[in-house]
């Protein structure tokens, strides 16, 4: 319901109704030549008087959904540079990650390095740590399947917030990239695993909602 101070008033007045409706209930101030209005969030003028803003729901429903893909953008960048931890230390596991392990990959396949038996990788600080051949598919297999696992949710969660119909649809959705991987058992068949049923049941239930 709107607000109405009629003209003429003072500028007491007018300060007085300004602090009352703005400053202590946030309501939108509109001054026309005969009237002071405060207006409700969910009101506009229109022909110099307060009217219901038809568009008001799904104006709101639109600003909460660019707030809730920018909490999702940063859960999504905070997922990535937490890191995975692997033989109890912790590496980074984001996409340039993933281009370097590749690009190693591909040097231990085309055997560049045959006569190591080791490589030697750099932790998420940067302390350089000796793994196996084997032990470095493994991790590679594990940074591969996480970064995998992010960038699958981080699609579901943005697709379910473009198709929320109301902000309970909307609200419903809760946005978790919360995991852990099996790494330090050494089974990447295990993680795979726990990898791909996180991935496919986040997802449904983020469509489902």
């Amino acid at each position: 319901m709107s607000y109405i101070l009629q003209k003429p008033y003072t500028d007491k007045q007018r300060a007085d109704f300004i602090v009352l409706h703005n400053h202590n209930n946030s309501r939108k101030i509109e001054e026309t030549a005969i009237a002071l209005y405060a207006i409700e969030a969910d009101e506009i003028m229109q022909d110099g008087q307060p009217v219901k803003n038809p568009d008001y729901e799904s104006e709101q429903l639109e600003k909460a959904k660019v707030a809730k893909l920018a909490e999702n953008k940063s859960a999504y960048e905070s997922a990535l540079k937490s890191g995975i931890t692997y033989k109890g230390e912790l590496f980074d596991c984001d996409t340039l990650a993933a281009v370097r392990i590749m690009g190693q990959m591909i040097a231990t396949q085309s055997q560049a390095i045959a006569e190591e038996s080791t490589i030697e990788w750099f932790d998420y600080n940067y302390k350089p740590v000796t793994l196996s051949i084997s032990e470095f598919i493994e991790f590679a297999g594990l940074v591969t399947l996480n970064t995998r696992r992010i960038e699958t949710l981080n699609c579901s969660f943005n697709t379910a917030i473009e198709a929320a119909q109301t902000m309970e649809e909307l609200e419903s959705i809760e946005i978790d990239y919360t995991f852990q991987t099996a790494a330090d058992e050494g089974s990447a068949g295990a993680a795979d695993a726990e990898i791909n049923s996180s991935a496919v049941e986040t997802e449904s239930e983020v469509i489902n909602e």
